[in-house]
């Protein structure tokens, strides 16, 4: 079985009957609640799954950390695969159409690479509660056949972080974190330079406080960003201890940005 069509359906097909009837599976995967559960349920359902995580620069070191960290723990295979975004300028000219660009990127290196590995499917981690309205990247999914099996399941961003505490997921609490190129203003070019200022936004800030509470990390770990994204810095970090004040910045702010799933 390969590309599935109406991938992004909704309450079409619940997880079991998806995992009976697909016993190799691809899963693109961000180390975040979604993607982290599907993997996990994947796994207990008897399903022969790879984790293919794609790391560039939008990416703090944090979200690889924690993709590690659940699939270690889930006795999961990762396979993590370096890009260099910056280089793809229909990403970084950052149109309106920027996270589409982004997302079929990432899902045609998976989907490059999975095949190589003998995976036909590929699954993402987008929800019930995902609006297409206002994510581009559902375009990207379902131009490259990729199934949402939670969304097809009918499952919300609750019904996921609930199921996750079942499974004793360290991920179940975990916010939602949109990559640093959303914090770069609308048709300003993205390079490092607007990438690590965004990475020091209070929004960002605010998102690094909320992850490491969730996961529990210590509060201190999450100011200031540059902490988070070392490989952005082009000098070494001071010794001083963060200041915590952007902890109470919106944390909820580009909430209708593609996030991790």
């Amino acid at each position: 079985m390969g590309k599935i069509e109406n991938g992004q359906d909704v309450d079409v097909e619940s997880l079991d009957a998806f995992f009976a009837r697909t016993p190799r599976l691809a899963v693109a995967f961000s180390g975040g609640t979604d993607s982290s559960y599907l993997v996990a349920a994947a796994k207990r359902a008897g399903v022969e799954v790879r984790a293919y995580l794609v790391r560039s620069a939008f990416q703090p070191p944090c979200e690889t950390a924690d993709a590690e960290r659940l699939a270690a723990e889930q006795g999961a295979e990762l396979t993590v695969v370096d890009v260099d975004v910056l280089e793809r300028g229909e990403i970084c000219e950052n149109t309106p159409d920027r996270c589409y660009f982004c997302k079929r990127f990432i899902f045609s290196t998976i989907r490059e690479r999975m095949e190589v590995d003998g995976f036909d499917v590929l699954a993402d981690g987008t929800n019930a509660t995902d609006d297409p309205e206002r994510r581009p990247g559902f375009r990207a999914l379902a131009e490259l056949g990729v199934v949402s099996p939670l969304r097809r399941a009918g499952m919300s961003k609750d019904d996921v972080r609930a199921a996750s505490r079942e499974l004793g997921l360290f991920t179940a609490g975990k916010p939602s974190f949109s990559c640093f190129a959303v914090y770069v203003e609308p048709g300003e070019r993205i390079t490092t330079e607007s990438l690590r200022a965004a990475a020091r936004t209070p929004e960002v800030a605010a998102k690094f406080i909320a992850r490491n509470a969730a996961v529990g990390n210590g509060l201190g770990e999450a100011c200031p960003a540059d902490r988070n994204v070392p490989h952005l810095m082009d000098e070494p970090l001071s010794d001083e201890p963060p200041s915590s004040e952007p902890a109470f910045a919106d944390a909820g702010a580009n909430e209708g940005a593609e996030e991790d799933r």
